[in-house]
């Protein structure tokens, strides 16, 4: 392949925010969605228009009604396009065979209302109990103002966020309101009901496999891989995230090779003083020949679109990449309305972001004590986050709701499922639920959906994800080396230096920003922000902007991120205890 000349670099400036320009609606067929049990009020079809936007589809109150938000979905092999081929899919029971992003609502018959998530989580949607009805929407702001909902902080989801970064399950912010669950069908017909209609696969009996199955997976593999990438593309160009990882670079390879149109790739930099991947990306775009872009970003950028950002999240996400992440999209939007990324592959292909758990899970409990919820607890810790701080971070009446029963708790159904009985394939199936479902794939629709972006991320395919949960333990963590049949299967298509390269990811140097260049718009975030929550222990707060909460791992930098973006998101929501 012919390599281009070299990439373009684009600097998006710390001026008028995005959320103040000209903002670009999805294509059609992708507007947000939003209803009631009962028919809907004249001044709640106003707000909820107002909130989501042109073409926000309203589900009427007559029996057969259906409303979807759906992207790329697919029966059979044959696309599904049109509302009233959900409708089919829906009365003959196939619902749980359908590929693709997509939350729909319907009325059946007898006028009860149904809302179903699709299996992975690629759409969501938000719910509550109100006034004797049940009322959702695509965004929660939107039901929170179009149904005058009670803003009141919901404890335990502050604990899990600065536990985790994210809110793992249906819990929100807001007491009361729910997230739909990835496989999952809620229905209201007078009470409130929920079901599973598609459930993560059992792992294979035999955690090994011969040369000879091993062989076939590989083919297998790349055949599917090919499959989901090819139906992903649209039919002009194409925009795909590039980090430099194998994930992205073997969605850039696949797609560069089936797709006629061009592949314009983007990668992030935040100044040649910080580590990057750079070289690794500009080797891939080099070797493929896609059109390649490099976005430069500056700490006074990142800031100033931080507000607007986590607003547009109905769910606070702590990753320090989420305002890079919107810019990215941002810059993507000029050249091309699909972007393919490659999340997916750490959660479903036994990712290095396993191997704290796996290391726990070797060396036990240190002070050699049993515990009944040491492997849980693990996992918590494993986010590298603010799990332990907690007790010492929130005033006592506050920890005392948050972690009654405690959190780690919730999660020992998933630590005692006898689908996965390999340790790997027990972590595999709750970070593809957790990360998945409630952390990645709902940031980056949520930080596309500004400018008309669909991102579509073929490695969280249902069918790659089943695929995935066929494959013994071993093909995916052999030895040292994480994920090794889906590294092996694309090897022919990359430069031995990406597959054999060992994960780093893409950091944000929020370390040293909030040490020089953001070190007074932290402390006034915090300290003016949260303090006055009555939910943390302002003597805490000051220790750890002041650096003096250090141990081995501090990740000062991580956790105060974390901080300002939890006080924004109370403050965008105008949430009070």
């Amino acid at each position: 392949m012919i390599a281009m000349a070299g990439p373009v670099v684009l600097t998006p400036r710390a001026g008028p925010s995005f959320a103040r320009r000209n903002l670009r609606e999805r294509p059609a067929g992708h507007a947000r969605i939003a209803g009631a049990s009962r028919e809907l009020h004249a001044d709640a079809r106003a707000r909820l228009r107002a909130s989501l936007g042109a073409g926000t589809q309203l589900l009427d109150a007559e029996p057969g009604a259906l409303v979807a938000d759906f992207d790329g979905c697919s029966l059979d092999g044959r696309a599904l396009t049109t509302l009233t081929e959900l409708g089919a899919v829906i009365r003959d029971g196939r619902i749980a065979e359908v590929e693709g992003a997509f939350v729909i609502a319907w009325r059946d018959h007898a006028g009860a209302l149904h809302l179903a998530r699709d299996a992975i989580g690629h759409r969501t949607a938000y719910y509550a109990e109100h006034a004797g009805q049940l009322v959702f929407a695509s965004h929660l702001c939107a039901l929170l103002d179009a149904f005058e909902l009670p803003r009141r902080i919901d404890l335990r989801s502050v604990a899990a966020f600065l536990s985790c970064a994210y809110i793992p399950g249906r819990g929100t912010m807001v007491q009361g309101v729910h997230e739909l669950l990835p496989g999952e069908q809620i229905s209201h017909h007078g009470s409130l009901s929920r079901r599973t209609w598609w459930a993560m696969p059992a792992e294979p009996a035999n955690a090994a496999a011969t040369p000879d199955e091993a062989s076939k997976m590989r083919v297998s593999l790349r055949n599917a891989l090919e499959r989901v990438i090819g139906a992903a593309l649209p039919d002009g160009p194409v925009c795909a995230s590039l980090s430099g990882g194998i994930d992205s670079s073997l969605v850039v390879a696949i797609a560069r090779r089936l797709h006629a149109p061009p592949v314009r790739t983007f990668s992030i930099t935040f100044g040649d003083e910080y580590k990057n991947e750079l070289a690794y990306s500009s080797v891939v775009a080099a070797h493929t020949g896609s059109e390649h872009h490099v976005v430069h970003l500056r700490a006074d950028t990142v800031i100033a679109h931080l507000d607007d950002t986590i607003a547009r999240m109905d769910k606070p996400n702590g990753d320090p990449l989420t305002v890079p992440n919107a810019l990215l999209f941002q810059a993507m939007s000029e050249h091309g309305v699909v972007a393919l990324n490659g999340e997916g592959g750490d959660p479903s292909f036994g990712g290095p972001k396993n191997l704290p758990m796996l290391l726990a899970e070797l060396y036990g409990n240190p002070d050699g004590e049993p515990d009944a919820f040491e492997r849980e607890r693990n996992f918590l810790r494993a986010h590298l986050k603010c799990f332990d701080d907690l007790p010492a971070m929130l005033t006592a009446d506050s920890y005392a709701q948050a972690n009654t029963p405690p959190l780690e708790q919730e999660l020992a159904p998933w630590f005692n499922d006898p689908r996965w009985p390999t340790f790997v394939g027990m972590l595999m199936a709750i970070n593809v639920q957790f990360k998945g479902g409630h952390h990645i794939l709902p940031k980056v629709d949520a930080l596309a959906e500004p400018f008309g972006v669909l991102p579509r991320s073929p490695l969280f395919a249902k069918s790659i994800v089943e695929l995935a949960f066929s494959i013994p333990s071993t093909l995916k963590l052999s030895g040292s080396t994480e994920k090794y049949l889906l590294k092996e299967s694309v090897r022919d298509l990359l430069p031995g230096t990406i597959v054999d390269r060992a994960k780093s990811g893409m950091l944000v140097p929020v370390e040293g920003w909030f040490q020089t260049t953001l070190a007074k718009e932290a402390r006034t975030r915090i300290l003016d922000g949260l303090s006055g929550t009555r939910i943390f222990r302002r003597e805490m707060l000051e220790q750890l902007l002041a650096g003096k909460q250090l141990g081995l791992r501090p990740r000062r930098g991580v956790k105060i991120w974390l901080l300002i973006t939890l006080e924004a998101h109370l403050r965008a929501l105008r949430l009070t205890l």
